[in-house]
């Protein structure tokens, strides 16, 4: 059983509150004193030393004048906050006796009730106020130490890769897809040699179109569909504005024969893979490895340009939304290696 408390003697915060307003006047009073002790410098200071006493003093005078008025608005100052000083106190310190009061009348009215119980009822009405005390105890500790927890720091770990710079790339570009976990090599130089090879036999299709869509392939797993079109450009000669027949590739895609074909990311990595084999087949300070890569496969992405990386080799990335295809036009813009 502990011991009774008495309410009054124990109310939250009336020595802190009592030391405060002691520490608070005890500061004016100092304030005040070194104030009272500045202004008698002044003077002193600004007192005409007794040879000179028959002579002008000018601007010392003028200093000793100035300083004395800057004191005494000190003075005024401190006198104004030594007053608002004392109104918070006095309401504080009224605030503080309704506090009191409130809880005088709470212990009291539980005693009265504690009162008319009996014997055993007191010993558990007691027993439970006791419970409620250290509940309360228990989840100021646990509040303490959730926030002692909360202000350790977390050691984050970011992996950096010494190529901050990118650069457009001009020189030899492997392309791969990443999607669902998979990567396949995209046969792109194939397939572009392909349609270069087969649109002078199909321009004839353009005397009667506009423009035309044509499917070639599949070549590794990948079709190709492409648009031609026929457009009319005015080109001014000396003779005058001369209109010219252009044929050109207007946009191209390439689908995959099954989305469910390549390798898995972990396959790929071991040794002898079908991604290592394409790779041993470029020389690495000349090839830049682009990845078409799907929202499901950044974090892939970043795990293999950290081997490409170790292996001497620039990597590009050219994010696509899901269900996008991979393609390219005239118009598109190049990959950036890093």
């Amino acid at each position: 059983m502990k011991p009774k408390v008495d309410p009054i003697a124990d109310a939250p915060g009336q020595d802190s509150f009592s030391d405060v307003v002691t520490n608070l006047v005890a500061v004016l009073i100092i304030m005040v004193t070194v104030v009272g002790v500045r202004a008698k410098d002044a003077l002193l200071n600004a007192a005409p030393a007794p040879a000179a006493v028959k002579t002008d003093p000018g601007p010392d005078l003028a200093a000793a004048q100035s300083a004395t008025e800057s004191v005494q608005v000190d003075i005024k100052h401190l006198v104004g906050t030594m007053q608002r000083q004392q109104i918070e106190i006095a309401y504080r310190r009224e605030e503080r006796d309704r506090v009191q009061l409130l809880v005088a009348a709470a212990e009291d009215t539980i005693a009265k009730r504690r009162g008319n119980l009996d014997a055993s009822k007191q010993t558990q009405f007691d027993a439970e106020k006791e419970l409620i005390a250290a509940k309360a105890e228990l989840d100021q500790i646990e509040r303490s130490s959730d926030a002692i927890a909360g202000t350790q720091s977390q050691t984050t770990v970011i992996d950096h890769l010494p190529t901050p710079m990118a650069k457009t790339v001009f020189g030899r570009e492997i392309h791969f897809r990443l999607n669902n976990n998979r990567i396949v090599y995209v046969p792109w130089d194939e397939l572009v040699q392909q349609l270069k090879d087969e649109v002078p036999h199909k321009i004839w299709r353009l005397k009667d179109e506009d423009e035309f869509t044509e499917t070639l392939g599949p070549i590794g797993g990948f079709w190709m569909q492409y648009t031609l079109k026929r457009s009319e450009v005015a080109i001014p000669t000396k003779a005058g504005t001369s209109v010219q027949s252009r044929i050109e590739l207007d946009q191209f895609t390439l689908q995959p024969v099954t989305e469910d074909f390549g390798e898995s990311v972990e396959a790929a990595l071991a040794p002898n893979s079908q991604f290592r084999t394409v790779l041993e087949q470029h020389r690495p300070a000349e090839t830049t490895v682009t990845f078409w890569v799907y929202p499901d496969s950044f974090g892939h992405f970043r795990t293999f340009k950290h081997e490409l990386y170790r292996l001497g080799y620039l990597s590009a990335s050219r994010p696509l939304p899901e269900g996008h295809p991979i393609g390219g036009s005239p118009h598109g813009t190049r990959s950036a290696s890093e």
